[in-house]
């Protein structure tokens, strides 16, 4: 791919790599790929590669049976044991499976559901906030669905009534269900039930200290279910950011583990194959919040799942450039001058990661592996536009 780099700036593109199955190996993949254009990555590139085709060729796959089997076993549940599950997000793709493997734990006892509201963490929508008004409910206080009556909340973009999707989810399986609305956690414990999942994502901790400060122990979170380095199949974040990915099967994708271990045999991989210095990154969701809607489409526990040394845990800093440009402006420089500072004031920066100087300011330093791995998912996207792999060129 010929660019007029002195032109341009951030380029970012997918590669399309053809169908991956659990039958490939990643490395071996993306070495044909390149072989079929070594034009495609050039020295300086960071190569991105989506989490979930890694996790296929990692064969990190479960079976919900499985799960159910570890989630009694974590909570030493019996068929007719109560479980409680703390703010579970809103999604049939991330959520509804493993809610049926809860369920299963427990086919002839309860499943309590505590929704998180106005929105779940997420900021999918579970009650409108004039409802809220309307019923003089406030944060901290209990709904229950008697009180919110027959006139649910559909989700804006999909049109679901997730209470009555997670409720038939769950006695389908056989298993009672129970739905009601906190963002406290003394009611349900108070309920005492025999095991607590908490439920959602990136705030997991907090929720899990509030509830033990309440003095209820047996508790844990989905990162807690497959886990263990010692089982053939786990994920580091467990269930954290698992989604569906055989419905008549019942198996759910983990995420890939040994992420860090992975971007390194694949850049030694480039380095060998092509002599080309790259960096990689296996990323998930974009951190992204969309401005009408207001859902956070970070439904992964992070956005970077691993990356190699050469870009991790660096932040990205740059200059104000209008600020420094208006400064050499009125001191009268040339425009050749002021374009050729900035330059040297951004290589200085980000060598120095200099977060505190003048010239950074109105700049938040970020991340350079969590940026890059939003900008490759709004680049290949959730659809399927056969994209798994993207390259970013220019980034640093």
């Amino acid at each position: 791919m010929i660019l007029p780099e002195k032109e341009t700036g951030v380029v970012a593109y997918g590669v399309k790599t053809g169908i991956i199955t659990a039958d490939d190996n990643i490395i071996e993949v993306i070495k044909r790929t390149m072989a079929r254009n070594p034009e495609l990555i050039r020295d300086a590139d960071i190569l991105c590669v989506t989490e979930s085709v890694v996790a296929i060729t990692q064969h990190n796959v479960v079976k919900l049976e499985d799960v159910s089997l570890e989630i009694g076993k974590k909570l030493n549940l019996a068929e007719n044991s109560t479980v409680a599950v703390i703010h579970p997000i809103l999604s049939r793709n991330r959520f509804s499976m493993m809610l049926k493997a809860i369920a299963k734990t427990v086919p002839q006892g309860k499943v309590i559901i505590q929704l998180r509201f106005p929105d779940d963490e997420q900021g999918n929508p579970i009650i409108a906030k004039e409802s809220l008004k309307k019923m003089g409910k406030c944060f901290d206080d209990i709904i229950t669905l008697d009180e919110i009556g027959d006139k649910r909340l559909l989700h804006p973009e999909t049109g679901m009534d997730y209470i009555g999707y997670y409720e038939e989810i769950v006695r389908e399986t056989g298993s009672d269900a129970e739905i009601f609305l906190s963002n406290t956690f003394a009611h349900v414990t108070g309920l005492k039930p025999d095991g607590i999942i908490v439920s959602n994502v990136h705030e997991r901790n907090d929720v899990l200290e509030e509830i033990r400060e309440t003095g209820y122990d047996n508790v844990i979170t989905l990162q807690d279910i497959y886990s263990d380095p010692r089982k053939g199949v786990y994920s580091e974040y467990g269930l954290l950011g698992s989604n569906l990915l055989d419905p008549v099967g019942e198996l759910l994708k983990l995420m890939p583990r040994k992420s860090d271990e992975v971007c390194e045999w694949i850049k030694n991989m480039i380095k060998d194959e092509f002599d080309k210095d790259i960096e990689v990154i296996i990323y998930g969701d974009g951190a992204y919040k969309d401005p009408e809607s207001g859902i956070f489409e970070l439904a992964d526990p992070v956005s970077c799942f691993g990356c190699t040394q050469g870009i991790k845990n660096r932040n990205r800093i740059g200059v104000k450039t209008k600020y420094l440009m208006q400064k050499l402006h009125n001191e009268g420089r040339s425009r050749d001058e002021i374009e050729r500072i900035i330059e040297e004031e951004g290589r200085r920066f980000a060598e120095k990661q200099d977060k505190q100087g003048f010239n950074a300011q109105g700049t938040t330093p970020r991340k350079i592996e969590n940026l890059v791995s939003s900008l490759a998912d709004l680049v290949s996207g959730s659809g399927d536009t056969n994209t798994p792999v993207v390259v970013v060129r220019g980034f640093v």
